[in-house]
């Protein structure tokens, strides 16, 4: 049984979310709920809970004023929006759960399996890291995160987003390269999920199964193309003499983005 706080400053929102977990996840116990960021770090710090749902906007204060008052803080957290572009770019990039008002059951049901596992396997360590990084990234107002967090089978493993080269699709995982060598086993992200993350930092979808970094792009070839598959629009090479496909309805779009400075 995981026992729970939920900090929002609206009494609707609370108890529509109380009913919810009530009613679907029969392993979630709401021990108490908080309607501010003061009243939420008094609570957990009583119950010592193993989850909070947390909401970002609230009055004069976001739900990340919760680690400034609990920098220590180790239990999972599922923060609960309206949709806000900036914060949920945040919160993806440190690899954290979230999710969207109004809540779909559904959501509530797989992000609730999701903490109780991670629950069950992260240690403080991990959980410090990533709430770490998130005040980084949140620390001055539409600031970009510089750093990406990548579930793997260890935990979560952080990297600066500029020392990514190329992702490369392999089914629903990735394969991330660095500096010409491959840093990492396959991380469980799709590489759909990696180029919405990654839109905002100058890489593009240069063929179906690969994402590159435009900010190491040293040539495009007309022909000749590595990694045997479909180059029938020629390829890329990185700084770093990767060689990546660029597929034939991808070309064009390439070539116009590559055709002025970026």
């Amino acid at each position: 049984m995981l026992k729970a706080i939920i900090i929002d400053d609206e009494e609707k929102g609370r108890k529509l979310l109380r009913n919810l977990l009530a009613d679907y996840c029969a392993n979630v116990e709401v021990v108490e709920m908080a309607d501010s960021v003061a009243a939420g770090a008094k609570a957990v710090k009583q119950h010592n809970p193993d989850l909070v749902f947390l909401d970002i906007v609230m009055p004069n204060e976001n739900g990340f004023d919760l680690f400034t008052k609990i920098p220590d803080l180790t239990c999972e957290v599922i923060f609960t929006t309206a949709y806000d572009q900036y914060a949920i770019r945040a919160i993806r990039a440190c690899a954290l759960d979230y999710l969207l008002k109004p809540i779909d059951v559904d959501d509530l049901k797989a992000a609730v399996a999701r903490a109780e596992e991670k629950s069950a396997h992260d240690s403080a360590g991990g959980q410090d890291e990533r709430f770490s990084a998130l005040i980084e990234a949140t620390q001055a107002e539409n600031q970009k995160p510089r750093k990406i967090g990548f579930p793997t089978s260890n935990g979560i493993c952080f990297f600066e987003i500029n020392d990514i080269f190329v992702c490369k699709a392999e089914g629903n995982y990735t394969t991330v390269f660095f500096d010409g060598k491959e840093k990492l086993e396959l991380v469980s992200k799709t590489l759909k999920e990696f180029e919405e993350l990654l839109s905002d930092y100058n890489f593009m979808r240069t063929h179906r199964s690969f994402l590159v970094n435009l900010n190491h792009l040293k040539e495009y070839r007309r022909f000749g193309h590595a990694m045997s598959t479909d180059g029938e629009g020629g390829c890329v090479v990185t700084s770093n003499h990767i060689k990546v496909p660029v597929s034939r309805d991808k070309r064009k779009a390439l070539l116009e983005r590559i055709s002025q400075p970026f």
